[in-house]
């Protein structure tokens, strides 16, 4: 039965059943350990790219994107609120035991949001577009440093469609 691609959303559970994975051909067995193993679908050779003809991110965003479409592809949660709260812990200090406070800090989170493979696409083109109206061209870099979220995942796409070199 075929599935909609385009609908599927992501489980943390194995969807499909029998055999996996296959040993590589062209490996003897060594002694204490096992022949290498590789997706029953690539047994002959290594695969490179997902299908033909992406070869770059930005390809691999345009194969998504059509592929999947309204399929969630990217989730994000913003902070509502950060609680602190102070406990008293066992430390030793000075060789004896002691109790101290120590703060701990809690994040409220707010449920997640999803953008579809199709809206995250928009989304780093027109990042992409913004870079170029900036003036950076495929010669430059544009060193983004920041902690992973989906803004900063789309900022990449949206660089390597401009052919910026780095990101941090």
């Amino acid at each position: 039965m075929p599935q909609d691609l385009k609908k599927i959303i992501p489980q943390a559970r194995a969807t499909k059943t029998g055999v996996v994975s296959v040993e590589a051909p062209g490996y003897e067995k060594v002694d204490g350990e096992t022949i290498p193993r590789r997706n029953a679908r690539a047994k002959d050779a290594l695969v490179y790219t997902p299908a033909e003809g992406v070869n770059t991110l930005y390809d691999l965003m345009k194969y998504s994107s059509a592929k999947f479409g309204n399929a969630k592809a990217v989730g994000s949660r913003k902070i509502i609120n950060t609680h602190t709260e102070t406990k008293k812990i066992k430390k030793i200090i000075d060789g004896k035991q002691q109790e101290v406070d120590k703060n701990w800090t809690y994040f409220e989170l707010s449920p997640y949001t999803f953008s579809s493979f199709a809206e995250f696409e928009q989304l780093a083109l027109s990042l992409g577009a913004g870079i170029k109206k900036l003036g950076l061209s495929p010669q430059d870099r544009l060193h983004i440093y920041a902690s992973t979220s989906s803004q900063w995942l789309a900022m990449a796409h949206g660089k390597k469609k401009r052919s910026c070199l780095r990101s941090h």
